[in-house]
């Protein structure tokens, strides 16, 4: 999803790139109504969101992908996933946003690991936290050169998350 994100936003960049001036007015400070799940906004998040896209054919087809990327993720079975990943690049190249191009030919060489997530339920998150309270860890111990006190405070700060 950070991808997805990543892409909607080079989208929304090239947009105001090319507005004039009311135009980039208006578009700027929208950035995270694009990246927002809609049932995350309040009512008035949702108006300005429906203006934007009615208002913006570009950014509506973004946001439109990004909708339906989403939607892989709720299938039961990796082999579907797959299938609507392979669907929605198609519709990704269609679209002939550049972003969303790169994107697709990166998503299609690693279907499977953007897939993953169907059938183990599970995200990087963790590992990536654990990595944080390491780097923490050794930054306020000042660099801890033992190696064995350094794997108990770490025994120890997992148990503790747990």
């Amino acid at each position: 999803m950070m991808n997805v994100n990543e892409a909607i936003n080079e989208v929304r960049r090239n947009q105001w790139r090319q507005a004039d001036q009311q135009e980039r007015q208006w578009l700027k400070g929208k950035r995270f109504l694009l990246i927002a799940n809609r049932d995350k906004l309040d009512i008035d998040g949702q108006v300005e969101l429906h203006r934007l896209l009615q208002a913006n054919a570009s950014l509506s087809c973004a946001h439109v992908l990004k909708e339906q990327f989403q939607s892989i993720f709720r299938y039961q079975r990796q082999g579907w996933a797959e299938r609507a990943l392979e669907n929605w690049c198609a519709l990704a190249e269609a679209s002939r946003l550049k972003p969303f191009e790169r994107l697709a030919k990166s998503f299609r060489k690693q279907a499977k690991r953007v897939c993953g997530y169907v059938k183990h339920k599970l995200t990087s998150g963790r590992i990536e936290g654990f990595n944080n309270q390491i780097a923490r860890l050794i930054h306020r111990g000042c660099g801890i050169r033992d190696l064995d006190y350094l794997e108990l405070k770490l025994r120890h700060q997992s148990i503790m998350r747990s």
